[in-house]
């Protein structure tokens, strides 16, 4: 407040010179002896009040500086309140930021509790993951090295084929044998029981339609009249539907050759790839594996493993990777470094799930962008064991992809291997493989006439 007064004294004494000087010059007048000695004690006034301030602002800033035991009496008090105050304040700020970085190391380390925690699940979570996967391989390795420890017969494939669908031979035979027994002539109640026999044996409703209207065509013309010899039209009509042949690609046409595998879980797909991989080494070619089925760390493991059996090369990733990347990145290096074979595996896919049939035509449309015509051959791999549910299985899979044969494995464990023939016949979709075993030769190429006479024999 002090301050406050003395500036404005010395801004009215300022103005007051300033007024006086401005009127003598302005006037050119003379100036008097009480004009002069006024003039002077203004000067005067000024020069103290100057001085003044100047000598209180000295002392305010040597105050300022000096320790409180250089001072005394009432500013040596002000001295101590300020300082005082001044360390409280200071105090508060560090207590606050004490407090501020005493809660940043506290979520610092909760954040990496918890960071560690979820590593420390997470890695729980893949090691259970990954020794059910290797206790599930180690089954099927032990399981393929106890068939492969078994002595060879010396049987033929084909008794081999006949005692594979033995099952599926005596379902069929015994139950015409019941139809036909005791019959001297084709009548409705015969063609009734043929109708039951044949429905019963997992062939369809639409391809004993067609059998029935072959036989009946016969009976009418009378081409056909003793029930003794029906097994055998029924044996030619079958052999008829079974006889769907189409161009098979090879090497020297296609090179790379580019086959797709696709097919529920559990069917053998991953072992019907490595078999055929197999055939394809003995024959000398030069043969790559793609793992498109990242969504099992087992199936990788399991087509791996085949790749080593089969001595030849895969691509592969790391679980959960994107099965199309996977494609690309097998057929670009099947026609990088000239591979004569390349062989796709898929996911084993559930039939009904669209996303994943979704998945499948992408797959399709990446190889296309590398080899507009490929896949040269999509196969479907059905277990025979399932009976009617192959082909809803067939029909679901020809809606994501353009199926140009069939493998059928597991013929040899069941009584419903019929289903297979139903199957050609109402999709018009040649077997290509049929499997009746666990070994490599198991798998062979179809034919018509060997299966046809196996199931009659």
């Amino acid at each position: 407040m002090f301050i406050e007064n003395i500036k404005q004294i010395y801004t009215n004494l300022t103005a007051a010179v300033n007024q006086i000087l401005s009127s003598l010059f302005n006037d050119g007048v003379q100036i008097s002896a009480d004009k002069m000695s006024l003039m002077m004690a203004g000067f005067a006034s000024l020069i103290l009040l100057t001085c003044l301030l100047i000598w209180f602002w000295l002392r305010k800033r040597s105050l300022k500086n000096k320790a409180p035991q250089e001072l005394s009496g009432r500013d040596k008090e002000k001295r101590l309140a300020q300082l005082e105050k001044e360390r409280a304040k200071e105090l508060e700020l560090q207590i606050k930021q004490e407090e501020k970085l005493q809660q940043e190391k506290q979520a610092v380390q909760i954040a990496k509790t918890e960071e560690r925690e979820k590593g420390l699940q997470e890695q729980i979570a893949s090691m259970e993951e990954e020794r059910r996967n290797q206790q599930v391989l180690e089954r099927e390795i032990e399981k393929e090295a106890e068939i492969e420890e078994q002595p060879e017969k010396a049987d033929s494939f084909i008794e081999r084929l006949r005692n594979g669908v033995d099952k599926t031979r005596a379902h069929i035979l015994n139950n015409l044998s019941e139809a036909v027994l005791g019959k001297k002539e084709i009548d409705e109640d015969l063609l009734d029981d043929l109708e039951e026999v044949l429905i019963g044996s997992d062939i369809g409703p639409e391809t004993t339609q067609r059998i029935l209207e072959s036989i009946t065509e016969k009976v009418e013309r009378k081409e056909l009249t003793n029930p003794q010899v029906l097994q055998k039209e029924i044996q030619l009509e079958i052999e008829k539907i079974m006889s769907k042949t189409y161009h098979v690609l090879g090497t020297s046409e296609r090179k790379p050759l580019i086959l797709l595998f696709v097919g529920v879980n559990g069917v053998g797909k991953t072992t019907t790839i490595g078999k055929i991989a197999a055939q394809y080494r003995q024959q000398g070619k030069k043969v790559l594996m793609g793992a498109g089925d990242t969504f099992r760390a087992a199936a990788i493991d399991q087509l791996e493993e085949w790749s080593k059996r089969a001595d030849c090369d895969i691509v592969q990733k790391d679980p959960g990777s994107d099965p199309s990347a996977v494609m690309y990145e097998t057929v670009q290096k099947g026609l990088d470094e000239d591979y004569d074979v390349v062989i796709c595996d898929t996911a084993g896919r559930l039939h009904t799930k669209k996303n994943l049939m979704e998945e499948l035509k992408k797959m399709i449309r990446v190889i296309r962008k590398l080899i507009p015509d490929a896949p040269h051959e999509v196969l479907l791999v059905l277990d025979a064991t399932t009976g009617q549910n192959a082909i809803f299985q067939t029909r679901e899979f020809l809606e994501a992809a353009d199926l140009t044969g069939l493998v059928i494995t597991k013929l040899d464990g069941t009584s419903k291997g019929g289903v297979v023939i139903g199957i050609v016949n109402e999709f018009d979709i040649p077997v290509r493989y049929i499997g009746i075993g666990e070994q490599v030769e198991d798998l062979r190429p179809f034919d018509a006439k060997q299966f046809t006479e196996s199931l009659f024999a």
